[in-house]
């Protein structure tokens, strides 16, 4: 049960810079906002934490402002049971932006996983996580590693050519994330070198998506999957309609429990399922991490752009405390 005293709602941002630069192909990421929300009362408190950057339209003034009134109405219905507080942050989707919306719903749930005793996964029913496993994403001007694989590997620059051509013949699974970069004739300049490649994953490689049928019956072997601009359940559709998946990251979907619903509904229909982030801290990838079973592959590595770690091909959730687990060290 979920007591019914009303809640104290604090939010904050936060600057911080990145460890280095990340390049993709419209931009260049040197530093993110970190938002945390926290809601409180009857003895405990959730924690909500994200990070907004405003290339990707992520303004964090405006998120922390829709998360605090958005904390308030969820908190004004008063659900007494999960399913009620379930129920009643599915139905803030259209009052608020992804960003907003899951930073209320990591906040809520976290503190309702320690009311109950119990991790955020158990709480929604959710299988236990096991290991994670990792893309390494390599951005535009970074070195690939010969032998780190599966490697997902930033384009969309000036180098394409050459970097393509130096991973012909060399041995996968290699997944290409194009960010939109190409455009038609980029396509044709680049095809014979990419089907040569035949990489696991082609992601979002033109901005014309009418050339996707083309790309796909070039590329038999690879999934041919879309991640700008899916930012609803209705934009996975849409996505699943002209491509063989999507890449779906809870920022954009609004959390966990629609992040669920997505994932599940592209396995009922036999669609290539990644489980993506933006650069988020580990807070946030670990809470996203709780849903990597349901996922093809899982491409959770943003926080080790902001935090003092090397990466690692894998991890496990340390679920030993109640509320939202972190990443095992």
């Amino acid at each position: 049960m979920i007591s019914d005293t009303r809640l104290t709602i604090d939010v904050s941002v936060e600057p911080l810079p990145l460890r280095r630069s990340f390049e993709i192909s419209h931009m260049t990421i040197e530093s993110v906002d970190i938002v945390r929300l926290v809601v409180s009362g009857d003895g405990e408190s959730g924690l909500g934490e994200i990070a907004a950057d405003l290339g990707y339209g992520q303004d964090s003034r405006q998120i922390a402002q829709e998360a605090a009134a958005l904390a308030a109405q969820v908190d004004a219905r008063g659900p007494r049971t999960t399913a009620e507080l379930c129920a009643a942050l599915l139905a803030a989707g259209d009052l608020a932006s992804g960003p907003a919306r899951m930073l209320v719903e990591m906040a809520f749930l976290d503190r309702a996983a320690k009311q109950a005793g119990v991790p955020v996964w158990r709480l929604v029913d959710l299988p236990e996580p096991g290991e994670v496993r990792l893309l390494h994403t390599v951005p535009i001007g970074e070195e690939i590693p010969a032998a780190v694989r599966p490697v997902k590997i930033k384009l969309g620059g000036r180098d394409d050519d050459a970097v393509l051509a130096g991973l012909v013949g060399v041995p996968g699974p290699v997944i290409l994330d194009v960010n939109c970069g190409w455009d038609a004739a980029d396509w044709q300049r680049l095809r014979a070198v990419v089907t040569e490649i035949a990489p696991a994953v082609l992601e979002d490689p033109v901005r014309d998506r009418s050339l996707l049928a083309e790309i796909r019956a070039a590329l038999p072997g690879t999934a041919v999957i879309l991640d700008e601009g899916v930012n609803t359940a209705a934009d996975v559709a849409a996505a699943i309609a002209i491509a063989d998946g999507a890449n779906t990251k809870l920022m954009r979907l609004g959390g966990l429990l629609p992040g669920r619903a997505v994932l599940t509904d592209l396995a009922e229909r036999g669609a290539t399922r990644m489980l993506g982030c933006f650069l988020e801290p580990p807070r946030a990838i670990a809470y996203a991490a709780q849903v990597a079973g349901l996922c093809d592959w899982t491409d959770l590595d943003g926080h080790f752009w902001l935090v003092d770690t090397e990466p690692v091909m894998s991890y496990r959730l340390d679920s030993s405390a109640p509320g939202v687990p972190v990443i095992a060290a």
